[in-house]
């Protein structure tokens, strides 16, 4: 048995929170699990060589923060990175733009309305001196800068708030990323309860046609779901290759039973395993949202799989 140390990247703040679960990729069972320093460093002794899935959870996540497959190497010691994807936590508040100072502006023109009063007070056929014209031009020429420096100072109709568009920039990412995450959480637990539904399905037709569920004769038809119950988690796309395969090997299952059974073929379980069949084969979605889509129309079609799975539970 060797060591296999880990080095956890991308996101310090949240290290101290992070559960890392190692788990056998065939049964999905938690060999170890640990927390990481501080530092994102983490060993787990004595691990038997071969094949594992490296889990990173989170409190605050419904989902795992990451997750790699790996191998623990048969001999020395097996080093390996792990990723955070920071934007996974993200929340930046709105940045604080500071109020504009205007009280330059209002002292100008406050100055400016005070020696405009004293010139305006002029009777007809008083003398202008060159030194009233000349204060009258300058302090015109102060308001036209005032005016032009509260320009500057003040935002026109219409104007954008960078701030807060960064901000509503980063609630729409999160919004979407939170969709995702409700989305494969959906997905993945329909797929249990219609795999959970099918499994009942196999079990009715083995024993329609008096076939033992332990025996080697049934194994094809267990294989089947549990092919389906293992690949559970996977993308859609690849969740979509195993269910076509997943459809055909049970429409030769079936035509074996129907060749053996021939008065099967009214049977409701062979009519129920044989629209599993039709449904799996045609399955294509390379997305959740799609995915989701599939299975609505899969339980319209079979009618409550949701009940049938959990009938007799």
């Amino acid at each position: 048995m060797n060591n296999l140390s880990m080095n956890i990247l991308g996101f310090p703040a949240v290290n101290k929170d992070i559960d890392v679960e190692i788990r056998d990729v065939l049964t999905n069972a938690v060999v170890q699990q640990r927390k990481p320093f501080l530092d994102g460093t983490v060993t787990f002794p004595r691990m038997r060589p071969g094949s594992y899935e490296v889990v990173l959870k989170h409190p605050n996540l419904a989902l795992p923060v990451a997750r790699r497959p790996i191998r623990v190497l048969p001999k020395g010691p097996t080093k390996i990175t792990m990723i955070i994807d920071p934007s996974q936590f993200r929340d930046t508040p709105i940045a604080d733009i500071p109020d504009a100072d205007l009280s330059p502006v209002r002292q100008v023109t406050e100055g400016v309305a005070a020696l405009m009063a004293q010139l305006g007070e002029k009777e007809a056929g008083e003398l202008i001196k060159a030194e009233d014209w000349n204060a009258l031009v300058d302090n015109l020429r102060q308001t036209a800068e005032a005016v032009t420096e509260l320009t500057r100072l003040v935002a026109p109709t219409g104007h954008n708030h960078p701030e807060l568009e960064d901000k509503f920039d980063e609630v729409t990412g999160n919004f979407r990323s939170a969709l995702e995450i409700l989305n494969t959480a959906m997905v993945e637990l329909q797929r249990q309860i219609q795999t959970l539904s099918f499994r009942k399905t196999v079990d009715d037709v083995l024993d329609s046609a008096g076939i033992d569920r332990e025996s080697t004769q049934a194994k094809p038809w267990r294989d089947i779901v549990d092919r389906l119950e293992k690949e559970a988690s996977k993308s859609p796309t690849q969740f979509s290759r195993v269910s076509r395969t997943a459809g055909v090997e049970l429409a030769t299952q079936i035509e074996k039973v129907l060749q053996d059974k021939p008065d099967l073929v009214d049977a409701k379980s062979v009519a129920e395993a044989s629209a599993y069949s039709d449904l799996l084969r045609t399955t294509k979605a390379t997305s959740y949202a799609a995915e989701l889509a599939e299975q609505q129309k899969r339980d319209r079609t079979l009618g409550g799989t949701t009940v049938k799975a959990f009938k007799g539970v």
